[in-house]
């Protein structure tokens, strides 16, 4: 039997450091990758057949900022753009969700502290910018950090919780149509107190929390150092004062406090889940299932997708979830399984991965969905592989998906996606390509990773280097795959 998840959101994390070819490019009308109209309603229409009901995007800090209140052209740029977005995934039948990092502002993701009086007041003040500026959206959520969060002042997991109150009656105000969905992200509560390393003196900047001078071994990242006695006393105080927030409130927790969902770090979420849903409906937020972040390629991810979405519906009553994207046009076949395993936890990965494939390349080319399992070799987060595969059986692998990609007929497609279907067969194709050059012997990774650079992160020869630098990571550890 069916067991139909009612929330099921996709989210486009298109923010200045997840650009690439294949992400919408919402700020720098000189850069590439702006989508047109016709695009976004393409988009919007592949989503519904797909079966999500809502689209989820995050408001970056380089627009949560006094500059940005003031008239800024990219902030103007934005609402503009963001405006008819959301008018049009109404159109198509869509709610929107707007997600908002509670206290991280600007370009350099300044960690603003709650209990600095001015802090407040601006942390406020932009919440209530944009929440006023985009009153027609769905639902707003509260994220807790990764980036944001504080310990400086005597911050803690319940400066942020009281401050997602405060937030949430602000919203209710001024957004009263609107749902609210507050997300336990990280051990839980990402980046508050404990969670985030000590550094000497942090002036509450980006660059100085993440200094990697500052890591030890003990604490190798400058976030995701709660431990499960923290975790304990973080929930138990967020369940007691869970009932003063709206009733229509909605609570975004995964069945373990860590990256990925599991039950280290913060170690098993489940129990808290289960207690959460008494007071009010939950949903997961399982960022790293479908995607992860960083490297560009074609994700295989289906069986944990699938594990995860039934391990959920047997735990707690989880209302739906979220997938995340940030390569909206190429990962398509991660954008159909997730909905679909949000509609029946139960489907097998396998048979959805076929059954995409027939849809779009065509029934005689329904083995693609088998043999795309052969991209999930890249090392990064998320990765769990189902298998280990060899170079050999890889260079098989590849040169048939190669074979079968040129003798597609991109005609036959019969489901509506974005982009076009030959330039999805291309995208695809050009990976295929490249994994074969490096799964065989010496390949030029030099020039693999110029390739990669120029064809998946153009964008940034256009637009200015983000606060994260791991986007300068990215085409090094594309060219080192199969190494």
């Amino acid at each position: 039997m069916n067991n139909v998840m009612n929330h099921r959101s996709c989210y486009v994390n298109f923010a200045e450091h997840l650009q690439n070819k294949w992400n919408p490019n919402l700020y720098y009308p000189e850069a590439p990758n702006q989508w047109t109209e016709d695009e976004w309603i393409r988009f919007f229409t592949m989503l519904k057949a797909f079966g999500y009901n809502i689209f989820e995007f995050w408001l970056p800090p380089t627009l949560f900022s006094p500059e940005m209140i003031k008239g800024d052209p990219i902030a103007i740029r934005f609402i503009e753009k963001m405006s008819l977005i959301i008018d049009t995934a109404h159109n198509k039948g869509l709610k929107v969700k707007m997600l908002c990092g509670v206290n991280t502002i600007g370009a350099n993701w300044y960690h603003a502290c709650p209990n600095d009086l001015n802090d407040r007041k601006l942390i406020l003040m932009l919440w209530q910018f944009w929440c006023r500026t985009f009153s027609d959206v769905d639902f707003i959520g509260i994220f807790p950090g990764d980036p944001g969060g504080c310990n400086r002042n005597g911050c803690s997991y319940k400066t942020f919780i009281e401050l997602a109150l405060e937030i949430a009656e602000q919203a209710g105000n001024t957004n009263p149509a609107a749902g609210l969905e507050v997300n336990t992200w990280g051990t839980p509560f990402c980046c508050w107190d404990d969670d985030m390393h000590l550094v000497p003196g942090w002036d509450g900047s980006f660059a100085m929390i993440s200094d990697k001078k500052y890591n030890t071994p003990e604490e190798p990242l400058y976030i995701w150092n709660g431990n499960q006695d923290r975790a304990k006393k973080a929930m138990e105080y967020f369940i007691n004062r869970l009932p003063s927030f709206p009733k229509e409130t909605i609570v975004a927790i995964n069945l373990g406090f860590s990256p990925d969902g599991d039950a280290t770090h913060g170690g098993d979420a489940r129990q808290y889940a289960r207690e959460v849903a008494a007071i009010r409906p939950i949903v997961s937020w399982d960022y790293s299932v479908s995607e992860g972040e960083l490297v560009n390629y074609p994700h295989w991810r289906l069986p944990r997708m699938s594990s995860r979405r039934r391990e959920e519906f047997a735990c707690a009553p989880y209302q739906g979830g979220m997938v995340y994207t940030m390569t909206p046009k190429l990962n398509i076949l991660s954008l159909y399984a997730g909905a679909q395993f949000l509609l029946n936890p139960n489907a097998n990965p396998d048979d959805i991965s076929r059954q995409f494939c027939s849809c779009i390349f065509g029934d005689e080319h329904a083995v693609l969905g088998e043999l795309f399992e052969a991209f999930e070799v890249v090392q990064g987060w998320g990765h769990y592989p189902r298998r280990n595969w060899s170079k050999p059986a890889l260079i098989k692998v590849y040169t048939e998906i190669i074979e079968r990609l040129e003798a597609a007929n991109m005609t036959k497609c019969n489901l509506p996606i974005l982009p076009d279907p030959d330039e999805y067969r291309k995208d695809i194709l050009w990976f295929a390509r490249k994994f074969m050059d490096m799964a065989g012997q010496c390949p030029d990774r030099n020039l693999i990773k110029s390739q990669y650079r120029k064809y998946a992160l153009a964008i940034y020869d256009y637009i200015p280097k983000s606060v994260d630098e791991r986007t300068e990571e990215a085409s090094d550890k594309f060219s080192n795959i199969l190494l």
